[in-house]
């Protein structure tokens, strides 16, 4: 008896599609697993090395992010900080840097290296201002602010002769801490229009405020670690421009002139800082460590500022510029890595101080 053999299977064209279109599918789940790794591993080449990162400090108010770039948190710093040292209102910082924003972005125009001497404002009087004065306004921190101590003195002049005049009316003269931004715009005789300056308060005021350390651990910095785009440690320099912002308010001495007053050296004798036991530095490089000493109740400054939380602050803000790579304060940190302040609990800066690293891989224990 003969088997018969299996019939030899005709291909169809149904057969033939189903074929295609599993290879086809097969393709591409190949193709799609390829694009998912290669994705994954440049997410994690890019994550690991910090490429594209964007550096910026933050500030959250009332569920809102304000965000400024790292050179501007540092100049909106060093504006907070010159207003706090001459006794100003906070106020005084709120409208300096939103004034600033306005004008250059809070970003340097020129710097030559001395704080109160760096450009953070424009050039020129006000087109708008028909009976301004024929002089530039002033471009410097030091300049904006003498301007606005002198406006401040006026208004309080006023303010004297308007209680020796009993019920006499009398129209502000001089900047006041309560104007609004359009006002003090126009009494200071900024050289855009006073309309243009309020926009930039809600963001100038966000970070004033940890800058003035009226708010705690409010703002933090993202910053990269990458070796081309982190500047190196320059402990000096921070330094040298927290004893050159806040003297009054630190309590720093100067040198006096042990020579006879009437002598003609006398006029040209300028006192220098000294800063011992209040702004100390050890080490250099990634090992420096530079400890501030702060006073507990510090006379000179108005009580709307808290100077702990200031320095603090300010570390935070000038970490992009100096190569700050931790901040302590109490039992409080912050790490340049970690982006945020943590309560570690392998201890803290002595009481009474602020301590500012510049070594990345910092002691933990």
């Amino acid at each position: 008896m003969f088997s018969r053999q299996p019939r030899p299977e005709a291909a169809t064209r149904p057969m033939a599609r189903r074929k295609r279109r599993r290879r086809a599918l097969a393709a591409l789940a190949l193709t799609g697993a390829l694009i998912a790794g290669t994705a994954y591993g440049a997410w994690r080449y890019i994550d690991e090395n910090e490429y594209l990162l964007d550096q910026r400090c933050e500030v959250i108010v009332a569920g809102e992010t304000q965000r400024l770039s790292p050179e501007q948190a540092h100049n909106a710093a060093l504006l907070s900080a010159a207003a706090a040292d001459r006794g100003l209102p906070v106020e005084a910082a709120v409208h300096a840097a939103a004034i600033s924003l306005q004008e250059a972005d809070l970003e340097l125009r020129e710097d030559d290296g001395d704080a109160g001497d760096r450009v953070l404002f424009a050039r020129g009087v006000g087109s708008w201002a028909d009976d301004g004065p024929a002089e530039d306004t002033p471009i410097s921190v030091d300049g904006f602010f003498d301007l606005l101590d002198e406006q401040l003195e006026a208004a309080e002049e006023a303010d004297e002769g308007d209680e020796e005049g009993e019920d006499e009316e009398h129209d502000a003269s001089g900047w006041e801490p309560e104007m609004p931004l359009d006002e003090a715009a126009e009494v200071l005789n900024r050289p855009h229009n006073p309309q243009f300056y309020p926009q930039h308060e809600d963001r100038a005021r966000a970070f004033v405020s940890p800058l003035t350390g009226q708010s705690q651990r409010d703002l933090s910095c993202t910053l990269s670690q990458l070796e081309d785009e982190t500047p190196s440690p320059d402990a000096e320099a921070a330094a040298d421009e927290l004893i050159s912002t806040l003297p009054a308010a630190l309590g720093i001495p100067s040198t006096d002139y042990d020579g006879d007053e009437d002598d003609e050296e006398a006029d040209e004798f300028e006192p220098e800082p000294i800063p011992d036991g209040l702004v100390d530095l050890e080490g250099t490089g990634e090992d420096a460590v530079l400890t501030i000493t702060y006073p507990s109740d510090p006379e000179h400054l108005d009580s709307e500022y808290d100077l702990r939380w200031m320095i603090a602050q300010w570390g935070v803000a000038s970490a992009y510029d100096y190569g700050i790579q931790t901040v302590e304060t109490g039992s409080h940190l912050w790490d340049r890595d970690d982006a945020r302040w943590t309560q570690p609990e392998h201890g803290s800066a002595e009481e009474g101080t602020v301590r500012i690293g510049f070594d990345r891989d910092w002691d933990e224990d």
